[in-house]
């Protein structure tokens, strides 16, 4: 396959991820239109590359100046503060649920000795 005829379907494909049920369903389609032009089946596009003869595929992953311990230590403290501040939104929807039940009980009350 060649190259602009990955990039293309990558794009197409990039859209099955739409909140919008059409846009999805004319991605699939040009998704699915691309492979036939292309003379080829999913299958046989998803399928891995077979090795050179005597040879093995070797593919290195550079990162530069990646310190993954304080990558990791970064991501936990924003998880901690996110955690807090969903304990706190949590007390206040639990307040005000509490509040609007004792008007409610209130409303009964009153509605009752009429």
């Amino acid at each position: 396959m060649k190259d602009s005829d990955r990039r293309k379907l990558v794009r197409i494909l990039g859209m099955l991820g739409s909140d919008h049920p059409g846009e999805r369903a004319a991605a699939a389609l040009a998704a699915h239109r691309q492979i036939r032009a292309l003379r080829t089946t999913w299958a046989d596009l998803l399928r891995a590359p077979k090795p050179r003869e005597g040879g093995v595929i070797v593919r290195t992953v550079y990162e530069y100046g990646i310190d993954h311990a304080r990558a990791a230590e970064a991501r936990m403290r924003q998880l901690r503060g996110e955690i807090a501040s969903l304990k706190q939104e949590n007390v206040r929807l639990r307040n005000r649920l509490a509040v609007r039940a004792a008007q409610e009980r209130r409303f009964r009350v009153v509605s009752e000795d009429r």
